[in-house]
Formats: C-alpha cells, structure tokens, sequence
C-alpha cells in the first residue's frame, strides 16, 4: 500500500509542485494527519478530482500552508465571495455609463411618491421596481433582485445630480437634474454641488447685507451662476427645487424662508479658507 508521501507526490506530479519535497510533506500532513500526531479530520485524495478543491489546495500550497479540509472550504469561501465582488463591480461600471437612464427613472419615482405620499419612498421598493429591474436588464444583464443594492445605483445617480437623500428615513427625493431637465439650457447647467454651493452663498450674503432671510421670489429671480445663467426658471421651480435642497443640506428654513444649511455653511466656510 503506497504511503501518504507516494500519494501526495504522484497527485502533484502532474502540477508545478512535481518532484517539490516541501510540497509532498505540506499535502502529506494534510491526506494523513494521524500519521504527524495531528487530530483533524483528513484531505480524501478523491477531493483533489473537483476542480475547485484542487485549485484551493495549490493555492494553499503556494501559500506555504497544510491544505486541510477546513482551510480548503475557506479559501473556497473567500474565493467565491471575491469573485462575486469583482462581477458585481463590473456590473456596477455597466450601470455607471447608464447612470443618467437609471437617476433620471429612479428620480421620477421619487417625484411621484412625494407627490402622492408627502414623503419619499423606500430604497428597495425602487430599486425592485419593474421600471428600474427593466432598465437593469436592459443596460446591465440578469441580476437578482437581493443583489441589486450592490449597484450602487442610488448613490451613482446622488453623485450625478438627480437624487438627494439624507440619514432620514424616506428622504429619497428628485434632485437638480431632474427638475432642471424640463428648461434644457435656459437655466444652468452647473454640476449640482455647484449649485448648491451657489445657492448658500447666495442666502449668506443676502442676510449679511439686509438682515433677514430673502424671499423665494427674490432668488429665483436673482441667482445666477458664474456664466450669468438663471439657476431656477420663475419662483415655482424654486420652491420645487427647496425640496432637494433642503434634503441634502444645502438650505435650511427659518420661519419658512431659505437659509444656508449644514452643508452649505461647510461648503462656504471651505471656500473662505482657500
């Protein structure tokens, strides 16, 4: 009967570890534990014939380490977690070139659910929704419906301007992008965190100078950003676009007039110091 060194040297001939004593002992521990005075359970030399089981056990070679059953299911484990990170990560670029697809669906859901609820709706309920799985299939591939959430996709679309959101349950709402969208380029077309920026600068300097807040009419028909273009089209689009506004922290209210807000008091005390 051929000892566990002849079986572990006859398995690894046929790999980089072929005539590696070093090798053969590491495996040998592994196919006859008892025979080292270990006490674990012992590697099936059958196992070696599962594709996975044998590519675990010479990358635990390689690694200087006793493939063992147990350190065989958890580098198998890590392995398949890593490999299910890296498809997500590629799935998340493919959403990304979608990106304005995706903000511009996702947002108008939020707009109908404020308007309908008075609040936003839940993440999930949006992200599994037909209109967002349709687009996911269309732009993305099959993904199931759990592992959605690892695209990522609300915060790409935050990150281009057509959502905010807060720590707040039920906050998501339609941002810049989207309410802007309807006037093309007769309004400004800056990044939305410039016009964040600009809208709390606004507010800053407009109470610094009269002592009070202004009124909403007095900045839709004022502001304008650093090309002169008007940022809201009459004063009801800027009381809609308060919303978004007031969610990511750009304003705040007082006494239902716009202030600067956490956000933007941050964005402006940075600008100071630069």
């Amino acid at each position: 009967m051929p000892s566990c060194d002849d079986v572990a040297a006859a398995w690894l001939s046929n790999t980089d570890f072929a005539d590696d004593p070093a090798a053969v002992d590491l495996l040998s521990r592994a196919i006859s534990p008892r025979d080292y005075a270990i006490k674990r359970d012992s590697l099936p030399v059958a196992a070696a014939a599962d594709p996975t089981t044998a590519t675990a056990i010479l990358d635990l070679l390689h690694r200087g380490q006793v493939p063992t059953m147990a350190a065989i299911r958890t580098l198998t484990a890590q392995n398949e977690m890593r490999h299910e990170a890296e498809r997500i990560e590629r799935l998340g670029r493919r959403a990304q070139r979608a990106i304005d697809e995706f903000g511009r669906a996702l947002a108008r859901l939020a707009h109908e659910h404020w308007t309908e609820h008075g609040v936003g709706p839940v993440r999930r309920d949006v992200l599994n929704s037909e209109p967002i799985m349709a687009l996911i299939r269309e732009h993305i591939g099959d993904v199931a419906p759990a592992a959605v959430k690892h695209l990522w996709l609300i915060e790409r679309a935050q990150r281009a301007g057509w959502l905010a959101s807060n720590a707040n349950p039920q906050s998501l709402c339609a941002a810049r992008r989207f309410h802007a969208a309807k006037y093309g380029n007769r309004v400004s077309l800056r990044p939305v965190n410039t016009i964040g920026t600009i809208v709390a600068g606004y507010l800053a300097d407009y109470r610094n100078a009269t002592g009070r807040a202004p009124r909403w009419s007095t900045v839709a028909h004022e502001l304008r950003d650093d090309k002169g273009r008007k940022l809201f089209h009459d004063t009801a689009d800027a009381l809609t676009q308060q919303l978004w506004l007031r969610t990511a922290e750009w304003i705040d209210l007082d006494d239902e007039a716009p202030v600067p807000g956490r956000r933007g008091r941050r964005a402006l005390a940075k600008q100071a110091r630069r």
